[in-house]
């Protein structure tokens, strides 16, 4: 594995492009249950799939979504646990946030990574909202997405299935005027 490009850096987590080298560690994170019942799959996915949509096809893809290797920063070397995505709608001014953890749930990391997410979208692409929408019985994620900054919007009743049920999915967004904190982009790249 090559040295990690790793452009903002929190104390728990990092985060970079996406990696050519990574794909089937990509495929294989999202091929985990959790994150299948968390996107609401129904099927794991091929791994060309993820080569195409991931590698392939990010030049095509890239005024559109931003993509993002996550990496946990608590041991010696960098590792890479997740990856982000935020489909961006330019002309309106926002994204939808997409991420999926392998390692490293639970321990804040993908709080972290998420929080850089949110300072690379609001201080370097210039959104002005970036939203999420996650099945109201996560509630790790949900807690998650709030640490990271997130807030409740509010609940699409009976709109999706987890775990074989009916259930809510909650509406949640973040906007540059709360983000929480100082922005890493400003400090490390314009400091």
């Amino acid at each position: 594995m090559s040295e990690p490009l790793i452009w903002l850096r929190g104390v728990l987590a990092g985060i970079g492009p996406i990696r050519p080298d990574l794909v089937e560690r990509y495929w294989r994170w999202e091929q985990e249950i959790p994150t299948i019942v968390g996107y609401n799959r129904r099927t794991p996915q091929p791994l060309q799939v993820t080569q195409q949509i991931l590698v392939d096809g990010y030049d095509r893809a890239s005024d559109h979504e931003l993509r993002f290797t996550i990496y946990d920063l608590t041991g010696q070397e960098p590792t890479p646990v997740g990856i982000a995505k935020v489909y961006t709608d330019q002309p309106r001014g926002n994204g939808e946030y997409v991420v999926a953890m392998g390692e490293g749930r639970g321990r804040g990391v993908g709080s972290e990574a998420t929080w850089l997410v949110l300072d690379y979208a609001f201080h370097v692409t210039n959104l002005r909202c970036v939203y999420l929408t996650v099945l109201e019985p996560n509630t790790g994620a949900i807690r998650a997405y709030e640490k990271a900054g997130f807030k409740r919007q509010g609940v699409r009743r009976n709109s999706n299935r987890w775990l074989g049920e009916t259930v809510n999915e909650v509406l949640m967004d973040a906007i540059p005027e709360e983000f929480e904190g100082t922005s890493l982009v400003k400090q490390q790249w314009f400091g």
